[in-house]
């Protein structure tokens, strides 16, 4: 079988991690190819190294012919069995480069509800919504979603069949639990006595650092008790140190900039607060990975985490009416019991074998209409 991904680029993120962890085991027992449009990023010379081709074919837009025929004539090239594209930027020019050059199976992704059409008025969305749904209704096979939020927005939006839909839920690799508390702690400067909070991610639009920080102010100013960490990176970062430096509680709400190693700090916190807005994100990979460490999770509501707490129960809501201290002790003094279900929906292992019954099952329905 040979597998072709597009996406914009495979720089350090959500999609991208995804994308890093699960191609090399598809690459174990299949050609895998991951095409980047926009820019390479931090994991394309990585994927190499693990069986996976990556290339680098800029697409100047989603409806640029030449583009997409030079697209199609290297899917020819590589006798592509599936063609698999990732957000709204790759899936109309993808999917339309598979359909000329007749790759058997096209699939096509939607991984965020209030992102994916992302143009800046109504009547430009209005249009990426009818260009896409024209598309996927003439020449897509499946549609993929992460949540049944972004499912159940899409087909409103777009009225395709939801035969053509499907939730395919994001895996994650499952750690082996440590006892390094202690020892991480230590090497990150948190003080031992204290309940480490912590924001990670991208600081961006809709990631909620806003939120994060007027939060974290109001509970140090009822307790003590707490250490807010904030691990992640974005042009916005300066403006929040500032905020903080001008509070006076540099020494408890500390920057980390991004980081390589991520799990250390989940293995050091005692509570991820995740403030991304309704509708920002898909099913995070930051509350994934969170749940595979075992780490009680804080949130604003929203459907996404109300689907993920089916599987793992140690999620608590924030009610705004209570103090923010209050709302950490509730979550705090929550214990986890539904540890196996989750591994057993979200691990990679799962969506590895998922995603080759799907690609297969495709494949076998592609075979018998040639018939």
């Amino acid at each position: 079988m040979n597998i072709c991904r597009l996406t914009n680029n495979l720089n350090i993120g959500g999609v991208q991690k995804r994308l890093f962890t699960l191609l090399p085991l598809l690459a174990e027992e299949h050609k895998v190819t991951c095409i980047t449009y926009k820019e390479k990023g931090y994991y394309y010379e990585k994927l190499p190294n693990l069986g996976v081709n990556t290339f680098f074919h800029p697409i100047k837009s989603k409806t640029n012919i030449k583009d997409i025929i030079k697209l199609k004539k290297k899917l020819q090239s590589h006798n592509t069995d599936i063609i698999h594209t990732h957000s709204l930027g790759a899936n109309i020019p993808g999917i339309l480069a598979g359909a000329l050059a007749k790759t058997p199976v096209k699939i096509a992704q939607v991984h965020r509800k209030n992102y994916h059409w992302y143009a800046k008025n109504s009547i430009q969305r209005k249009k990426q919504i009818c260009l896409e749904s024209m598309v996927h209704r003439m020449f897509t096979d499946k549609i993929l979603f992460v949540s049944k939020e972004s499912l159940d927005y899409f087909q409103k939006k777009t009225k395709i069949s939801n035969k053509k839909l499907k939730i395919l839920h994001n895996g994650i690799e499952i750690p082996n639990h440590t006892t390094n508390k202690r020892k991480y702690r230590k090497e990150l400067n948190i003080p031992p006595e204290k309940k480490a909070i912590a924001f990670i991610g991208r600081i961006g639009k809709g990631k909620g650092l806003d939120f994060f920080i007027d939060f974290a102010l109001n509970a140090l100013h009822h307790s003590s008790d707490f250490v807010f960490l904030v691990i992640g990176d974005g042009p916005e970062k300066k403006h929040y140190e500032n905020i903080i430096a001008k509070a006076e509680k540099t020494g408890n709400i500390i920057f980390y900039g991004t980081q390589s190693n991520v799990s250390k700090f989940y293995e050091s916190i005692d509570l991820l607060l995740f403030t991304s807005e309704p509708g920002a994100e898909g099913m995070s990979g930051v509350a994934l990975e969170a749940c595979s460490f075992k780490v009680p999770i804080l949130a604003r509501k929203t459907e996404p985490l109300t689907e993920l707490k089916q599987y793992y129960n140690n999620i608590t809501f924030i009610n705004e009416e209570e103090k923010p201290s209050l709302n950490i002790h509730r979550a705090l003094e929550k214990r986890l019991n539904t540890y196996d279900k989750f591994i057993n929906e979200f691990s990679l292992n799962n969506m590895h074998y998922k995603t080759i019954q799907l690609y297969n099952k495709l494949l076998s329905k592609n075979q018998q209409m040639k018939r």
